[in-house]
């Protein structure tokens, strides 16, 4: 029973923008980087090839989330920003959630600046856990560890947050990677919606 006509995306810019589609605005495009709804058999898609998507479901109220987070969504806590709009949406209870990490590049592959790493690890001091490691001078970030971290301080249970772990560069044979296949335009499609 797919309909073509309620598929709904963003124009995604990486930024912290959810937007809320109701009856108004299936199928329209704005600027953003997450969507949430709680309307039925509405499809919200999200584009990746490498970021994070970041599947956020709330079957107690029948409502749903998804958010498209690289390393700049990331340090601008979409996913947070996302579960508050269904916060305040859809009276969702952080404890009734479940969230999921999909394929994204995983903390093997990321390689990022000293200067990057570094502020990740200054913006979540509070991070019980490092969030990247030195591999012969090299820095890699681990964006499943701080989107765990930044979906626990939501509230979210940790049996009820499940990575993946999945990673688009070590696995460029079945998904699209941004870093592996030089810069590709080609995208993984992330769906979700309430039956």
């Amino acid at each position: 029973n797919f309909n073509i006509n309620n598929l709904t995306s963003n124009i995604q810019i990486h930024s912290d923008i959810v937007n809320k589609i109701d009856e108004n605005n299936i199928g329209q495009k704005k600027d953003g980087d997450a969507l949430i709804t709680n309307i039925t058999n509405v499809h919200l898609l999200i584009f990746t090839a490498d970021c994070v998507p970041i599947a956020i479901i709330d079957k107690k109220h029948k409502a749903i989330g998804l958010s498209h987070a690289g390393w700049r969504g990331t340090y601008d806590l979409i996913a947070k920003k996302t579960i508050d709009e269904m916060i305040k949406n859809y009276n969702t209870n952080p404890d009734d959630l479940v969230c999921i990490i999909g394929p994204s590049i995983g903390p093997c592959c990321y390689e990022v600046s000293q200067e990057l790493a570094e502020k990740f690890n200054t913006n979540f001091t509070n991070s019980t856990e490092k969030l990247y490691t030195i591999e012969d001078g090299k820095y890699k970030l681990d964006l499943w560890k701080v989107n765990e971290y930044i979906i626990k301080e939501c509230g979210v249970k940790d049996e009820n947050i499940i990575n993946l772990k999945i990673c688009t560069s070590c696995n460029s044979d079945k998904f699209h990677s941004y870093r592996k296949h030089n810069q590709t335009p080609k995208r993984i499609g992330t769906i979700l919606q309430i039956k």
